[in-house]
């Protein structure tokens, strides 16, 4: 069994898209403090039952930590992603330069940032 880091009464949950396979999935969001937020956990989620479960209810900022334990992706396994300049949609990253959102299809250059916005909602 995998170890799972416990998580405060503070996380949430956020959507994400695999960019290899357009599948929707489910990120755990522990803020650490005013300025962090911990990436604990990924899952595979229905964006129907995201959105019934408020995941897209919260919004917060901060610099993003992963958790020892983040297993990233549960389609591709990446563990890095990015957020889209366009729909704000989080999506699977794998180095390229050059990126096309699989949700609205924009296409652009990778910005690397300090801190970001997440939105989300319950657990």
């Amino acid at each position: 069994m995998e170890n799972i880091t416990k998580v405060s009464d503070k996380a949430f949950a956020v959507m994400a898209t695999c960019d290899r396979t357009k599948q929707s999935y489910g990120i755990t969001v522990d803020p650490v403090n005013s300025r962090e937020l911990k990436l604990v956990w990924a899952f595979k989620i229905d964006k129907t039952k995201a959105h019934r479960e408020g995941y897209d209810k919260v919004k917060v900022r901060g610099g993003i930590v992963k958790d020892d334990n983040f297993p990233g992706c549960p389609y591709c396994g990446t563990k890095d992603f990015y957020v889209c300049g366009n729909c704000n949609a989080i999506v699977c990253y794998h180095g390229e330069r050059t990126i096309v959102c699989p949700c609205c299809g924009n296409r652009g250059e990778i910005e690397i940032v300090e801190s970001i916005e997440l939105q989300g909602g319950g657990l």
